[in-house]
């Protein structure tokens, strides 16, 4: 009944704005009180904020139900840190490189594609270590390339990569794939992650149905993506690259410290490992 109420009392516009931005009011309270914490801005909070609507209200107005297809890796109630904007994905990244990079030397070599801002500051503040960003389009990075011809890399000089939710766009993915082999050192590893959807059968990708960004939507989920990768089409694609893979859930990091920092259960990292 209040709520029917508030509805009319409230335009619908400044309802939005409001649910937006409640997570900001709450803020203060949450650093001192809040039991969610973001390892990326290292702040305690209240929670965080949901998937944009912008995404919910493409998915409908062209036809797409991700519901149906049971993403793996992404919380929609609590994506976004309302605090340094880090995405659920980055956080997961964040809990892992903690663990990963400390104790790196200085000289070690780290690429991150298409970079998360807050993470990378992140990196840069907590690690000392030859960190380089990179990306097609994006101006605000070290190096400007594409992923499938990294000519500007030499063979093997990469220790480390981040490569998160890049090759959906890439028509060409296992080029790229091969790419990130070729720069990694022996031994060298990658946190490689796209969209995966569990009840996908195997990797949909047609170029006949990617010709517009509606149809991209209507079939892919996104106006810039190719493909929806299935789990084990992800993990053979990875191995066919002559790249080892790795999972780490909250088996590894703890279910509890998944909770805090706004990861689902089914919440999965993929890191690569380079074997020769």
């Amino acid at each position: 009944m209040l709520n029917t109420f508030l509805k009319l009392l409230i335009p619908a516009p400044l309802r939005r704005r409001l649910r937006a931005g409640h997570h900001l009011l709450l803020l203060p309270w949450g650093r001192r009180f809040g039991s969610y914490y973001c390892p990326v801005c290292q702040t305690r909070l209240c929670g965080f904020q949901p998937l944009s609507s912008y995404y919910t209200k493409n998915w409908q107005s062209h036809g797409w139900s991700i519901d149906a297809l049971e993403p793996e890796t992404l919380n929609m109630v609590q994506q976004t840190c309302p605090q340094c904007g880090a995405a659920d994905r980055s956080r997961l990244y964040a809990l892992y490189l903690r663990e990963r990079l400390a104790g790196s030397p200085s000289d070690f070599k780290l690429i991150d594609f298409a970079p998360c801002p807050a993470l990378r500051l992140w990196i840069k503040h907590t690690f000392q270590i030859s960190y380089r960003t990179a990306d097609l389009l994006r101006e605000d990075v070290d190096d400007r390339l594409d992923l499938i011809d990294m000519a500007i890399y030499p063979t093997a000089s990469v220790d480390a990569f981040i490569c998160s939710h890049v090759l959906e766009h890439i028509p060409n993915d296992s080029k790229a794939m091969h790419e990130l082999f070729r720069i990694l050192k022996p031994g060298g590893w990658g946190i490689l992650m796209v969209p995966i959807f569990l009840r996908q059968d195997e990797i949909f990708e047609d170029p006949t149905k990617a010709t517009t960004e509606a149809d991209r939507w209507r079939y892919f989920g996104q106006g810039d993506h190719v493909r929806l990768y299935s789990k084990q089409g992800f993990i053979d694609r990875v191995n066919a690259a002559g790249l080892k893979i790795r999972q780490f859930g909250a088996l590894h990091f703890g279910e509890d410290t998944f909770r805090r920092c706004g990861l689902t259960r089914n919440s999965v990292l993929y890191v690569v490992e380079k074997v020769v």
